[in-house]
């Protein structure tokens, strides 16, 4: 029955209806029927009131689903697949009804002069993309393409609006609404135009002026008789038209935002057991949401998954739904200025591993001769292997197109007409890289048809050429169903809206650095160790390692060298930012110098925040560079076989178009894998893909709603969010909202700890540094204290602070000193001084520090951030080791495990390879140090060295024997004598 508006508990008829039901959506605690039962049953035994049944409960979902409105949308595919899809168009109208991710949201691209931070900084939605196509100002609608007036009389088009911060000589004057908190200003990019008895003329050269400055827009001028009599000069009709935006009339007078999209589509067994049970799945985010809210769970949306459909029907039925809400328009409620908007959506890119965004290009992957989905860089073996060829791989070739690739796709299926079809188009493929996976079962079903008609029997004849020709066009024209060849090959090649499927996949990190290139090298060098039986020595460095500031938890030295061969991301990402501490003297110096670039690269990939682009991409350009060419040192035939290695190269411009490369990395969404495998978990697998779809859709009502969200009330023909105990609940029940995915509500700051007695003034180490007379005074001993940061610094945590003069320094925490009246509060806090060294150390190439004997007392507030500091163990040479217990359950065993034994000398390293606080590791080393020098300075000859190699162990070969340094090589004269290659297997 339909709940009344004014229900405290609205839209649910009972506070026990609606706890229950949000128990029972929780994404991570999902409960089958059973499970349901006896916690209901439970409850009615402890006495509780008004228990729902799980029939009505059922009812509840039921009636909400239909209520908010039910997203789930049945598809039936070409090939005659059948699965389900939550519609689009519901999803993104979710979130500009709500008031958590509306007022978090930035509905305009923002130039912000040399720093990135956002996907709405990159070039792809600030310059390549058609504008957000309104823009308003006092009340008033303005669209690109549409003729206005400015507060001075002139006249002008916008073509693209967008935020920058206001000029540093803006007058504080009354804020408008084109005016935000932060200093930033909507702008309006377009042409100034002049009316004269001519006509209007648009002038040539664009310029940018504030939108606040808008006085009348086209209504209002289309309603003054007479002033657009005049029209176009026909030198300014190239640039402009005196018509309205298509926009305004669809609109209807409301206020018009598009939506970006991020879409993910990954392959994910729908079994918590090993067993495979495969399915695609396609997730999505709303691109306007700030990056820190998208790397959450909470604001992840589930589209579809089938574990029949491939993944090209699923994306096909993907980029429908996108396409019919932008045609149509999605009309939603904004929460934030309380009217109704109309949305357009749009796909920004496509996030997946490399396999998965291979098939997306309509390529064939990364076996192929042309092995790259972004350029064109590639060939046969032989010439990959040769001078150029190899040379080649360190750079970017000719950028993919979508038409060429279609063109390719097109000229393929001309070929299987032909006799040879079959030999023919693997020759094709084989010289493009180009394999659409959406329409191979037609190619194929053509090719085996073809071979099928030009087989003559013994004693028959061969069918002519012309009736194989009709033949093969009829059975075409069947497969096609009637439809365009356009419309049966891969659906992101033809979308509009400025995506461009080769140039929108960008290089995922996760798989192509940390599962990729960082793997390999694990791999090779786990080989060494073995080989030389050093991983003993290797694992109690490990085990000895200092953790502390460096915010990685996976560094089990047991576990990682136990299944060394089983390690996943999170695993090569703490390794990645200790390595050098562990293997300075264990592997040759080339090796060592891959790992300690590798860090570098770690570290400025998972950079979140980029202060200065260019720089920045400057220097990630020079370290991949520099990475390619000590690999190429290292192992010369893994630059060939590992295609990995050369996606780095197209990194930065990725970086470029959609801002820090951790905002296109797929972490989140494999993270959110593990949701969607519990909605298989409890499904009876008769309907997988319609089960998965409605479970999500209904847990993204209840989202929806207990977070404050609108949506569309039929029988009171209004909009309508939750009652007045639905919206407050998750503030007072943080727990609920963590089981919702959320992590936001009620969050309680971390504290100092504290031990006592209280200590007089004078027994403190304070006291000895500062020598001030506090008579009376006493403080209790802190234990830790809270960073700026938020980090905890305990005792002899290395710290980064500000001193009173506004400098920058290291520290070790000394002592803590407490209120004794509010034992919460950090008084003083005792530091001993680091100094830096003034040159790297000429073995690792990090920065070198020296605990001195200064000492200072400073405040909380001006501890900034835990920093990670290594012994020095490499001139200190600490090779010593002592037991220490082994703790299992919580306690010490008699069981022991060997530490290394650091001296009692003064010298450390900087972590420059942490990747926690790395913005403020930067800024505080001195500006000598910043700038790491090249592992290689004679890049041409190291590649020309590379080659080769690759040829001489080609030519060893083919002889049988093994391979010698100087015979039946044929050595450039200008090439120095060569060095053999660290590794060079297979890894």
């Amino acid at each position: 029955d339909a709940v009344s508006l004014d229900n405290a508990t609205y839209p649910w008829p009972s506070k026990a209806h609606f706890v229950t039901s949000l128990l029972f959506s929780s994404p991570r605690l999902p409960f089958s029927d059973a499970q349901k039962r006896a916690v209901l049953s439970w409850a009615q035994q402890l006495g509780a009131r008004d228990v729902p049944s799980l029939g009505a409960i059922k009812k509840s979902q039921k009636y909400l689903d239909s209520l908010v409105g039910d997203p789930t949308e049945k598809v039936t595919a070409h090939s005659g697949n059948v699965f389900y899809i939550n519609d689009v168009a519901k999803s993104i109208a979710k979130d500009y009804a709500n008031p958590l991710t509306h007022f978090a949201m930035q509905d305009y691209p923002e130039d912000s002069g040399e720093e990135m931070s956002q996907v709405f900084n990159g070039k792809k939605m600030l310059l390549d993309l058609p504008s957000p196509p309104a823009a308003r100002v006092d009340g008033m609608i303005y669209f690109t393409g549409e003729l206005l007036q400015d507060d001075s009389g002139g006249y002008f088009i916008p073509e693209r609006f967008f935020y920058a911060s206001l000029p540093a000589d803006s007058s504080d004057g009354d804020s408008d609404p084109c005016e935000q908190p932060d200093g930033r200003a909507l702008y309006a990019l377009g042409r100034a135009v002049e009316r004269t008895e001519a006509g209007f003329i648009v002038n040539e050269h664009r310029e940018i002026i504030p939108t606040s400055i808008f006085m009348r827009s086209f209504e209002e001028i289309t309603a003054t008789p007479g002033e657009l009599d005049c029209g176009l000069t026909s030198s300014s009709s190239k640039y402009a038209t005196l018509s309205p935006n298509p926009l305004r009339e669809k609109s209807n007078g409301r206020m018009v935002h598009t939506v970006p999209l991020l879409v993910f589509m990954d392959d994910v067994s729908g079994n918590i057991s090993k067993q495979w049970n495969k399915h695609h799945a396609i997730y999505m985010s709303n691109a306007n949401l700030p990056r820190e809210m998208l790397e959450k769970e909470f604001f992840v949306r589930f589209v579809t998954s089938s574990p029949h459909a491939a993944p090209m029907e699923l994306m096909r039925a993907m980029k429908e739904s996108i396409c019919n809400a932008a045609e149509s328009g999605i009309i939603a409620w904004d929460c934030k200025y309380n009217e109704e908007v109309l949305l357009i959506p749009y796909a920004l890119f496509l996030a997946g591993d490399n396999p998965m965004q291979a098939e997306e290009c309509s390529h064939a992957g990364l076996n192929c001769n042309f092995f790259c989905r972004t350029c064109d860089i590639g060939g046969t073996k032989e010439f990959k292997a040769s001078s150029d060829g190899y040379r080649s791989l360190f750079t970017s070739g000719n950028t993919r197109t979508p038409e060429d690739t279609t063109a390719e796709i097109h000229k393929q299926f001309e070929t299987a007409f032909k006799s040879g079809a079959s030999e023919k188009i693997k020759n094709l493929v084989s010289s493009t890289g180009i394999r659409d996976s959406a329409s191979n079962s037609i190619l194929n079903a053509l090719v085996e048809l073809g071979k099928k008609l030009r087989k003559r029997a013994a004693g028959t004849q061969a069918l002519p050429e012309a009736e194989v020709t009709a033949a093969l066009e009829k059975e075409f024209s069947e497969l096609l169903q009637g439809e365009k060849l356009d419309n049966a090959i891969n659906p992101l090649l033809g979308m509009e809206a400025g995506f461009d499927i080769h140039m929108d996949t960008p290089t995922e990190i996760l798989h192509t650095i940390l599962l990729g290139v960082v793997k390999y090298f694990w791999g090779q060098t786990v080989f060494l160790l073995d080989k030389a039986k050093l991983m003993g020595i290797f694992q109690v460095r490990l085990e000895s390692v200092d953790k502390n500031g460096l915010n990685a938890p996976c560094l089990n030295a047991d576990y990682i060298c136990h299944y060394k061969g089983s390690l996943i991301g999170k695993h090569f990402k703490s390794l990645a930012q200790v390595m050098p501490f562990l293997i300075y003297d264990l592997v040759p110096s080339t090796v060592l110098n891959a790992w300690a670039l590798i860090g570098e690269l770690v570290v400025l990939v998972w950079h979140t925040k980029i202060v200065h682009t260019e720089t920045y991409l400057a220097k990630l350009s020079r370290t991949i560079q520099d990475f390619l060419n000590v690999t190429a040192q290292c192992a010369p035939s893994i630059i060939i076989s590992k295609p990995k290695f050369h996606f780095l190269v197209h990194l930065p411009a990725y970086i470029r178009r959609f801002g820090p490369a951790v905002i296109f990395s797929t972490e989140r969404y494999e993270s959110f894998n593990h949701v969607f495998r519990l909605t298989c978990v409890y499904s009876n697998r008769q309907a997988p893909s319609r089960d998965s779809c409605r479970v999500f859709a209904h847990q993204d009502i209840i989202k929806h709603i207990v977070t404050g969200g609108f949506w569309y009330d039929n029988d009171a023909s209004k909009w309508v969010q939750g009652g007045a105990q639905i919206l407050g609940y998750l503030d007072e029940h943080p727990e609920q909202a963590r089981l919702l995915g959320l992590s936001v509500f009620n969050r309680n700051a971390p504290i100092p700890g504290k031990s006592s007695p209280l200590l007089p003034w004078k027994a403190t180490r304070c006291w000895t540094i500062l020598k001030t007379a506090q008579p009376g005074t006493v403080y209790y001993r802190g234990k830790s204290v809270v960073a700026r940061e938020g980090d905890v610094a305990f005792l002899n945590s290395h710290v980064i602070f500000r001193r009173a003069d506004g400098q920058m320094c290291v520290g070790r925490v000394r002592e803590i000193l407490l209120s004794p009246e509010d034992p919460n509060t950090v008084v003083h806090i005792g530091l001993q001084l680091f100094s830096f060294a003034d040159t790297l150390h000429t073995s690792v190439n990090l920065p070198c520090l020296n605990l001195t004997d200064d000492e200072v007392v400073t405040t909380a507030a001006d501890i900034i951030c835990v920093v990670n500091l290594q012994h020095n163990c490499v001139d200190s040479q600490c090779t010593d080791t002592i037991s220490q217990p082994v703790r299992q359950e919580r306690l010490e065993t008699s069981r022991t495990k060997p530490i290394i034994r650091h001296k009692s000398t003064p010298h450390y390293f900087f972590n420059a390879y942490s990747i926690h606080n790395y913005d403020h590791i930067h800024l505080v080393l001195p500006e000598a140090l910043r700038e790491l020098p090249l592992r290689v300075t004679n890049a041409a000859e190291v590649r020309e060295m590379a080659v080769q190699h690759m040829k001489q162990k080609k030519a060893s070969k083919k002889s049988g024997n093994a391979p010698q340094q100087d015979d039946h090589m044929e050595h450039d004269t200008q090439i120095p004598p060569m060095v053999a290659p660290t590794f060079d297997r297979p890894p």
